[in-house]
């Protein structure tokens, strides 16, 4: 890291920190209101009203990064613009691409913070957020009756197999129209299908089924209609409907495998592929927003902050404007969800890659 390099840095610092702060403490007051009347309402103490308040954190400032990044970018820019800095560093043969470096660096650096943050800390502080306000708030319980449900099982890493409900009562602990597929290397190897599978004293009994067994050449088949049959599900009652969460509340792994088992049963995949691809598309909206502002700061302006200001309220309008088009139209069928949670970063980052090109051949 050069003398440049840990100038420029030094310089982003504040205005990053200043941010992250204005930005959380925008988007959070609204989350505040309504956690305060909801509090108020049902008459919530004061420690669960922070702990709410702490568990809607996690998933603001994945969107505010992107937000801070752009303005530190563009305030401190514009500054050593007006300040003629940036002449001076070019005078010195410093080339456009060089003085920029650090600001894309940080860009990606934070991109790669915010997936972190998205792919660890979101999905659990946003299901843990839900049980909160049904159970501590409300005095209620998580819903006992779940449809579509789906549970996984791994080993090694790689997925073993899975069981698909169409309903889980949890206050009967029996599920109805089960699916049953147990995987080798990828491949299914025997699929059972069983009309209800019932908790009874310490494990799962399934009830009028069959079970398809593929491992020989002819393929086996057992059928225990009008019979019953224990079966090993790897989770208990009371883990079954924590495993029932929103795309929201899942991790990337668990929302791909959702999606892998939605496909194959051939059901509608659209919503969850488009929260599938926002994981990622969010995040990267730093790097985006980074190399939008590598070239839209270094001008020459009078007033930085005015310019850095205007700059990144536009920006941010846009880029949200775009991302709520774009997802509406694949959540409608009219593009795809891949393309819907991508455009607003393949137009903004699209122009900021043509913009940098040319600010750097002047």
């Amino acid at each position: 890291m050069t003398l440049l390099d840990r100038y420029i840095l030094r310089e982003l610092a504040g205005p990053l920190l200043f941010g992250v702060l204005a930005f959380t403490g925008l988007f959070f007051s609204v989350d505040l209101v309504q956690i305060v009347r909801m509090a108020a309402e049902y008459g919530a103490p004061g420690a669960v009203i922070v702990k709410l308040i702490l568990l809607r954190l996690p998933e603001i400032v994945v969107y505010t990064f992107p937000m801070a990044v752009l303005l530190a970018a563009l305030l401190t820019l514009s500054r050593l613009s007006a300040n003629s800095e940036i002449v001076a560093m070019q005078a010195g043969a410093v080339s456009f691409y060089r003085i920029v470096a650090p600001v894309i660096a940080v860009g990606l650096l934070v991109s790669g913070a915010s997936l972190a943050v998205e792919e660890w800390i979101v999905p659990a502080a946003n299901y843990e957020y839900r049980r909160v306000v049904t159970e501590d708030v409300q005095g209620g319980q998580l819903p006992t009756v779940s449809r579509n449900v789906i549970l996984k099982e791994y080993q090694g890493g790689l997925l073993k197999g899975f069981l698909y409900a169409s309903r889980y009562d949890g206050a009967a602990r029996v599920m109805s129209d089960v699916t049953i597929v147990e995987l080798e290397r990828g491949r299914p190897q025997r699929t059972t299908y069983a009309a209800r599978v019932v908790w009874e004293g310490n494990t799962w009994i399934m009830e009028d089924g069959v079970i398809h067994d593929y491992g020989g050449e002819s393929g086996v088949t057992v059928d225990f209609r009008h019979g019953r049959q224990p079966v090993s599900v790897g989770y208990r009652p009371e883990q079954v409907m924590q495993a029932q969460k929103s795309p929201e509340e899942m991790t990337i792994r668990e929302l791909r495998d959702h999606i892998a088992v939605l496909h194959a049963r051939g059901d509608d995949t659209r919503e969850h592929v488009l929260q599938l691809h926002l994981k990622f598309a969010i995040p990267l909206a730093s790097f985006v927003f980074a190399l939008l502002a590598a070239s839209l700061g270094v001008q020459s302006h009078r007033s930085a902050a005015s310019v850095g200001f205007g700059l990144s309220i536009l920006v941010i309008f846009a880029y949200y404007i775009l991302m709520t088009i774009s997802t509406t139209l694949a959540e409608g069928g009219r593009i795809s969800p891949v393309l819907g949670a991508w455009l607003q970063n393949i137009v903004l980052g699209g122009a900021g890659v043509v913009l940098m090109w040319r600010a750097g051949r002047r």
